[in-house]
């Protein structure tokens, strides 16, 4: 009995069709998973965006270069992602004396590089979210600021008491009227 061609054709076709079906389905949901990374990586910077110091945007924002490649669509959210890492890893001096107002336009340009990173993220995502919906569409009660500055002072005050910069703060307590009637 000779086997031809055909039938070594088949022979090696049904020996191989299992093996190349796995590492199809493999390399199906290698791209499923990087796929539900990137979408985590979105949603938690979206969620997070009015709260930059929270460890959740901070763990999405250092898994960008992980999970988003630089190349293709990608490559401006890399650029972006450089970028603001840039911006964030030079912030004003506290010793100057125009820190406040410098502070508050690094804080704005800051906004506005995230605005356009988590835009260009959403596009290659499938959604679109324009810059402005991004940087305003922020529900942040005022009191959740208020016990942030106020969690910031407390803190910078013990680090100074404790690192013997300063003392406790203590006033002098006088009794005014302090007649005892009776």
């Amino acid at each position: 009995m000779l086997i031809t061609i055909s039938d070594r054709l088949m022979i090696l076709s049904v020996l191989v069709a299992p093996f190349l079906a796995v590492f199809a389905q493999r390399k199906i949901d290698e791209a499923k998973e990087r796929r539900e990374r990137k979408l985590w990586i979105f949603r938690t910077l979206m969620a997070t965006r009015g709260n930059k110091l929270s460890i959740e945007h901070v763990q999405a924002l250092n898994s960008i270069d992980l999970f988003f490649l630089k190349r293709g669509r990608e490559k401006k959210i890399i650029e972006k992602w450089e970028e603001y890492l840039d911006h964030l890893n030079t912030p004003t001096k506290e010793d100057d004396p125009d820190y406040r107002l410098k502070l508050t336009s690094w804080g704005n340009s800051a906004d506005e590089i995230l605005a356009e990173l988590l835009s260009f993220m959403g596009q290659s995502l499938g959604y679109d979210f324009d810059k402005v919906r991004i940087k305003k569409g922020i529900y942040m009660p005022k009191g959740h600021g208020d016990i942030e500055f106020d969690n910031t002072i407390i803190r910078k005050g013990m680090v100074n008491i404790i690192s013997g910069k300063t003392g406790f703060p203590i006033a002098e307590f006088k009794k005014e009227n302090s007649t005892v009637k009776g």
